[in-house]
């Protein structure tokens, strides 16, 4: 008897896990956006690049897992930080993490060329070129006067970045970090 129910248990938590992982696989294809964490060496530099004092708002369109926003409010506890993450697995992985760091963090389950970015001091981005050209055109319209722009390999098309950094990235290997100023 006791036997059936760890089995049962095991079996429920194998068609989890799947559903999870289906779920995941699915809304990557659909979305076009894979999630590949920022190392942590690279966050590090963005939040430095980004020159935070404290009170301003930033977003990281692409939040992912939520890992650069809750660094930014743990180094700076009087910002706003709000996230947005169009894949749900991730965006509820975010949301864990965000419950596990005890940061006032938002995340917003949503895709980031529908977030109202008016209001933005700074904004992270790690996101894919056809994103990039798409934002551009958004960021032209929306941000304000002065704000900041930080982007981790991939570059806006018509816009010239303030300041390129080479910065170790995945594997090893190098890329750039550019800051951009609207």
């Amino acid at each position: 008897m006791y036997t059936f129910a760890v089995i049962d248990l095991l079996l429920g938590f194998v068609i989890l896990l799947t559903a999870i992982v289906v779920v995941t696989a699915v809304a990557h294809i659909w979305a076009d956006v894979p999630f590949i964490p920022t190392p942590k060496c690279v966050r590090e530099e963005m939040l430095r690049l980004a020159a935070l004092h404290g009170g301003e708002k930033i977003y990281d369109l692409g939040a992912g897992d939520a890992r650069l926003l809750i660094a930014a409010k743990h180094a700076h506890p009087s910002i706003t930080a709000v996230g947005v993450e169009i894949v749900p697995t991730i965006w509820a992985l975010g949301k864990f993490r965000i419950w596990c760091s005890r940061q006032k963090v938002e995340l917003f389950l949503r895709n980031a060329l529908s977030q109202n970015v008016s209001d933005a001091d700074c904004i992270f981005l790690y996101l894919i070129p056809g994103l990039m050209k798409k934002l551009e055109k958004k960021f032209d319209t929306e941000l304000p006067p002065g704000a900041k722009v930080i982007s981790y390999a991939f570059s806006f098309p018509s816009k010239k970045p303030l300041m390129e950094q080479s910065v170790r990235g995945l594997a090893g290997g190098k890329t750039k970090l550019r800051l951009y100023q609207w």
